[in-house]
Order: structure tokens, then C-alpha cells, then sequence
């Protein structure tokens, strides 16, 4: 009877382990954009984990070996009003996606034969890191709303065209790569602050100096400035605007820490030289006691003199 219960026992704790495995396998999903377009155009969401992969035109958006890979929570595609809202979410927890490295995506998506903007949005607490290129273009009505982070790596770039308030947001923008801002009104960086980390690199046709600060770590002791960078070229991802020069262009670099060499004056040698200076004093008591020896001798003398004369006389 006790081995029926044990087999049973054992037979139970397998049956519920295939069909903890077969729920994650059910969970883990392939899709194909353009397969999804459909539901997407009646307006239902469609929600991507780490687990899945999403392709479009035969490529890898978002997946493992994909332009964007998940590393943690969830994002959600919705479209609405002619956008595809594409948002990295915080249902989840803190939601953590990078673009990866040689990859590149301009925040536009391609409906029947017309191109949907993107509205591409980091909620807040959620991470985007850059390390390939993102392009936010002129031509089409996108916009990247970043409420969380935006990371923008040291292999990454982050162009942002001529276009007014096509960057919003509350969120920290942190540079360590490049950010290129193209128009020479700026309106489309508006007063959002950069914050620039060491050898990070900003080309700009628009004088926004004010929108530029200094970020590092707080175990980091370096002092650093915002310079001129004297390479003032950049050569964008779409060959249509191709390599340009910029009038405004700037990097971080850690200050040098001049050394002064010291050369002591008088008054320094003779503080730094306490011992020699007592080797040279008189010492005032071996002074006295000279002229105390000098003056009894004296005395001496004198009264060895008038005794002499007294016998003399």
C-alpha cells in the first residue's frame, strides 16, 4: 500500500511538472507583423515578453537574435488613430529592452503601401539602451516619449531630424555614444536636458549648449568638461542625408590636474629647517656662565694685586 502511494505520489509530481512546462512552452510565442497587422488594426494590443519573437519582413524585430532583444518585463504593441504605439512597459516590474549592436530602427512602420508613424514610449522605471542606431524621422509624425531611461550607449547613436517635439519627455536621456540633432531650431530637442557622460559625442546644426550636462558616477572623482570636439562630422544611417558637418559640435573630457612645482623662499628654508637654525643660536646659558667665569677671574686678579702691594709696603 505504501508503494502504491509513493507511485502515485511520484506519478502526480510528474503530471504536474508537464503541465508546468507545457503552460511556459504555450506562453512563448512567434508572431509575424504582418500576419498580426489584422488584430492590430482593430485596435487589439499585442503584448511581447522575453519568451517571444516578433518578425517583420522576413527579419527579427524583437527576439534573442532581433533588432530589439527583451531582457525583462514586457512590450506592447497598439494601434490607434493611424500610430503604432510601441511602449516598453511597467505592468510587469521595470521593463529592460536594448537595441542591439549594428542594428538600427527608424521609429516608422510600414501599412499596406503608406508608412505609420511610431510613437515610441519608455514608461517610467522602464530602460531603453542604445547600442545601434535609433532614428526618429522627419517625414513621418513619430515620436519617442521617454518617461524612464534612455541609455544611449558608447556603440550607440540616437539621431533626432528636423522635426518639432518629436523627443518629449520626463525621463533621463544619458549619452555616452553619440546624439545627433538635426535643424537649426532645435525645437525638437526643446528644453530637454542631455546628460553627457565621458567621450560622449553631440553634433548639432542648433546652438544647444543649454541643454547639455555632466553626468557620472558618484565613486567617479574626476572633474569633467564640455569641450569642442574637433571633429565636427557625422555620416547618418540613411543614405539620403549621408556624412555632414556640424557647426556645433561637443565631447566630454576629464580635466588635467596641472602640478605646481614649490620653490621655497627664505622664510620656507629657514621653517623647513627648524634644527639648523638652534645649531646657530647662541645658547644663553653656556653665555652667562662665560661671563660669569670671566668676571670672577677679574675679581681674582684685583684682589691678588692689593694683597701684593700691602705686603710691599
Amino acid at each position: 500500500m505504501k508503494n502504491l502511494k509513493k507511485g502515485l505520489s511520484i506519478l502526480t509530481f510528474a503530471f504536474v511538472m508537464v503541465i508546468s512546462l507545457s503552460v511556459v512552452n504555450v506562453n512563448a510565442a512567434d508572431y509575424d507583423l504582418a500576419t498580426e497587422m489584422g488584430n492590430l488594426l482593430a485596435g487589439n494590443p499585442l503584448t511581447l515578453t522575453a519568451e517571444d519573437s516578433l518578425s517583420y519582413n522576413n527579419e527579427v524585430w524583437f527576439g534573442a537574435n532581433g533588432r530589439f532583444t527583451i531582457n525583462s518585463g514586457e512590450v506592447t504593441f497598439q494601434y490607434t488613430g493611424g500610430v503604432v504605439n510601441i511602449t516598453i512597459d511597467t505592468a510587469v516590474g521595470n521593463s529592460n529592452v536594448t537595441l542591439n549592436e549594428g542594428k538600427q530602427f527608424i521609429t516608422q512602420v510600414e501599412v499596406g503601401a503608406d508608412k505609420a508613424p511610431v510613437n515610441f514610449t519608455i514608461s517610467d522605471s522602464s530602460i531603453l539602451s542604445v547600442n545601434g542606431t535609433l532614428v526618429i524621422p522627419s517625414g513621418a509624425e513619430s515620436i519617442i516619449v521617454n518617461n524612464g531611461n534612455l541609455n544611449i550607449n558608447q556603440s550607440g547613436s540616437l539621431e533626432i531630424r528636423n522635426r518639432a517635439n518629436n523627443y518629449q519627455g520626463t525621463g533621463f536621456l544619458n549619452v555616452f555614444g553619440n546624439i545627433v540633432i538635426y535643424g537649426a531650431s532645435g525645437d525638437n530637442i526643446g528644453s530637454q536636458q542631455i546628460r553627457l557622460h565621458e567621450n560622449a559625442n553631440v553634433y548639432s546644426e542648433a546652438d544647444i549648449l543649454d541643454n547639455l550636462t555632466i553626468s557620472k558616477a558618484d565613486s567617479d572623482t574626476n572633474t569633467y568638461e564640455i569641450v569642442e570636439n574637433t571633429n565636427n562630422t557625422y555620416e547618418s544611417v540613411t543614405a539620403d542625408i549621408g556624412l555632414r558637418e556640424f557647426p556645433y559640435a561637443y565631447t566630454v573630457k576629464a580635466q588635467e590636474v596641472e602640478e605646481i612645482p614649490v620653490t621655497p623662499g627664505e622664510d620656507e628654508t629657514s621653517q623647513n629647517n627648524p634644527t639648523e637654525e638652534v645649531k646657530n643660536e647662541e645658547n644663553p646659558e653656556t653665555s652667562d656662565g662665560i661671563l660669569l667665569f670671566l668676571g670672577l677671574t677679574v675679581v681674582g686678579f684685583a684682589g691678588t694685586a692689593l694683597a701684593y702691594r700691602r705686603l710691599h709696603n
